[in-house]
């Protein structure tokens, strides 16, 4: 579970920036097109609370992913978190004050 980061700030970004300017930005070594693909279709295919649902348990909406997507589903998550991280996209969840 990767509810370390508050994905609603992530979600929010990544609707409100160009995708040219997303893919510029993100894909690289580790975080490749195959990857920036599936998660744009995962916003896509997502509202806000389903994006968050889909970060914070490592699952994908019901979406058509080519045969390279599935095979990266079992790294996606990961590489996903560690490129928005290094890129300085995540912020650490808010806690609600006990």
């Amino acid at each position: 579970m990767n509810t370390n980061y508050d994905a609603n700030l992530v979600y929010q970004f990544l609707t409100q920036t160009p995708e040219s300017a997303l893919k510029k930005m993100l894909v690289g070594p580790s975080f490749n097109d195959v990857h920036f693909s599936m998660l744009m279709k995962v916003v896509r295919h997502s509202n806000e609370d389903q994006f968050c649902d889909h970060f914070y348990n490592s699952t994908y909406p019901k979406a058509k992913f080519s045969a390279n997507e599935i095979n990266s589903k079992e790294v996606f998550w990961s590489n996903c978190i560690n490129t928005l991280n290094q890129h300085g996209l995540l912020s650490p969840a808010q806690k609600a004050a006990a």
